[in-house]
């Protein structure tokens, strides 16, 4: 019987999180970002998580703006409705959530399937690439890097977050479930922060900013899995195995063995001519 292709698996792994998105009002699948003792609920957090990504990145007034892996859709239209006069667009690798995202979409914002690897856009034609939650998927992000680099105009600025290994010995697990068929099975492929730090300079970005978020995500998926169980556990059918796999996300993230960094990146300006030299 042949292997099931990285869409079946990755479609597989996300629908329990569109039923819990469905079934309790949320609008994206990233984990949130809760600040230390602040009140809120999961879906506030999930768009802490996107405004602490972005930070104090200024987007031009004309810009286009780049959602990469942008799921069903939450902090592309979240982006847009912040920034109107941009021009914002998602890409993501699963048909299925490119049809809810524009279920749930103003008709002006634009998403369309492709691959991270292989990002449909021409060269030097993107000012912002934002990128949450979803390189932990990708088989070659050395090559997704290249591609951030290819399309961002000089000056560009790369906004990325993603989980990260801490301990290497802690790969054999997920790559035990990465054979399994079932939802656990993510297709996950972690780096760890020290290769996010070569590959982004060795790529011909400099690291602007950068933080590992952990313990505010552990923060903010508690409250989101607090927010769940409220609706009791027969309100969870069909997403349960889901539930578990979240809980254990948020005790690796809250004890350390597992990493959330967010790095704001930006490519060198085009160096300026003297008129006066020769062409």
């Amino acid at each position: 019987m042949p292997s099931p292709s990285t869409h079946d698996v990755l479609q597989s792994h996300y629908e329990p999180n569109h039923r819990i998105a469905a079934a309790h009002g949320f609008h994206a699948y990233n984990c949130g970002y809760a600040p230390l003792n602040a009140p809120g609920t999961f879906t506030d957090f999930q768009r802490e998580l996107v405004w602490r990504l972005l930070g104090n990145t200024t987007i031009p007034h004309d810009a286009t703006v780049l959602d990469v892996g942008c799921g069903i859709g939450g902090p592309t239209r979240w982006i847009a409705q912040k920034f109107p006069a941009a021009r914002v667009i998602g890409i993501e690798f699963l048909a299925d959530s490119v049809r809810r995202a524009r279920d749930a979409a103003d008709p002006s914002i634009a998403f369309i399937q492709g691959d991270a690897q292989r990002i449909p856009f021409r060269d030097d034609s993107v000012d912002l690439l934002f990128n949450l939650e979803s390189a932990l998927h990708y088989p070659d992000k050395a090559a997704f890097l290249r591609e951030c680099a290819r399309v961002l105009r000089p000056g560009g600025t790369l906004c990325l977050g993603d989980i990260t290994a801490v301990h290497k010995r802690f790969l054999a697990p997920i790559a035990w479930l990465n054979r399994a068929a079932s939802s656990f099975n993510g297709a996950v492929l972690l780096w760890q922060a020290a290769d996010y730090f070569h590959h982004l300079r060795e790529t011909g970005f400099e690291i602007r900013s950068h933080e590992n978020a952990a313990p505010a995500i552990a923060r903010s998926l508690a409250q989101g899995l607090h927010d769940i169980a409220k609706r009791g556990w027969s309100a969870a059918r069909g997403f349960r195995g889901r539930f578990f796999y979240l809980v254990a996300l948020e005790r690796m993230l809250r004890f350390g063995l597992l990493g959330y960094h967010l790095f704001q990146a930006t490519l060198p300006p085009s160096p300026v001519r003297n008129p006066l030299e020769s062409p």
